[in-house]
């Protein structure tokens, strides 16, 4: 499946790409200042040439000046009051406000069913109910709304996850009600710009996200994770491939890396964007993925979409652009 050198880079087969144009990623966590080279200088083999920077900290000053013109940065969100019964939504609207004093565009929430797990284990609270249609959580996509600040979210996971993980539903809930949740605030908030990751959190369900995109002018996503997206929309690469030509104008390019912590994980980055390419540019069939897939029982392939040049144009750059109105 992969042939490591003594630099650890993996060696990719002969696949030429279609598309040769500049790329945007929509979707990449950031780490320390000192392993940004290493990613900068992996995407550049894929011409990558900017990216929407998920960061913890406060440092975009130090960022934007070390890295100019590379990165669109995005402030994870989390604050404990979101799951204090009771708090007072000002805490957190107040945090907002000062994320957009702080120049971020973006607000990075991940609501994933994991969270339950997370605010048990770091903040030491039981979560029974999560409710993002909740006047309480409400109240932080108004303030959004207010100060025109873009959403970047991640609400569900794979449906295997919800099978094989997320056991069991009295703790984590299902998916359908996840997105339901969801759904209720897109139409209730018709002028807040919302990117969802992983493909709307549903690459299963494309007549569900096509609904979306008919109904929710404001609603975008991104294709976050090589694995997931070649695993589910390999599976029906025909259909996959109308989807992408119909709604071409509100999908944007995204990886879902994460980079390592000052590590040259070059064998990492290289298959994730390796498997983006094969998936989104070629019409190769039955390509092993070259990573795991334990969700899969590792038989996950990559099936190409061979997607028009138009549309990968479209989905790589100019989509990212328009949406962020950086051009």
């Amino acid at each position: 499946m992969k042939k490591e050198t003594k630099n650890d880079v993996y060696e990719t087969p002969p696949i030429s790409s279609k598309y040769n144009g500049p790329k945007f990623d929509a979707h990449v966590h950031l780490g320390s200042m000192k392993g940004l080279t290493n990613l900068v200088k992996f995407r550049e083999e894929f011409n990558i040439k900017k990216s929407v920077g998920i960061v913890w900290d406060d440092n975009n000053e130090e960022l934007e000046t070390n890295f100019p013109d590379k990165f669109v940065l995005a402030k994870y969100f989390r604050n404990k009051h979101m799951f204090i019964p009771n708090s007072d939504p000002k805490l957190l609207t107040d945090d907002i406000e000062e994320i957009h004093n702080q120049g971020f565009p973006i607000v990075k929430f991940w609501f994933g069913p994991r969270v339950r797990d997370y605010i048990k284990e770091y903040y030491k609270i039981e979560a029974q109910e999560i409710h993002l249609s909740d006047p309480f959580f409400k109240s932080i996509f108004a303030k959004m709304e207010e100060l025109g600040l873009y959403l970047l979210i991640h609400v569900g996971d794979p449906d295997l996850w919800y099978e094989k993980v997320y056991q069991p539903v009295s703790r984590y809930g299902t998916k359908k009600e996840h997105l339901a949740d969801f759904e209720e605030i897109l139409s209730s908030f018709p002028k807040l710009k919302v990117l969802q990751a992983h493909f709307g959190s549903q690459p299963e369900d494309l007549e569900n996200l096509s609904r979306w995109f008919e109904t929710y002018p404001n609603y975008y996503i991104d294709t976050s994770s090589a694995r997931w997206m070649a695993r589910e929309l390999g599976r029906n690469p025909e259909k996959a491939r109308e989807f992408f030509i119909k709604h071409s104008d509100r999908i944007l390019f995204g990886t879902d890396i994460v980079q390592d912590r000052n590590k040259p994980i070059s064998t990492y980055y290289q298959t994730r964007y390796y498997t983006f390419q094969a998936l989104l540019e070629t019409s190769v069939r039955d390509l092993p993925l070259p990573f795991p897939d334990p969700e899969n029982d590792n038989n996950t392939k990559i099936n190409g979409l061979d997607l028009p040049l138009d549309v990968l144009k479209k989905i790589y750059w100019e989509n990212a652009n328009k949406f962020l109105k950086l051009a």
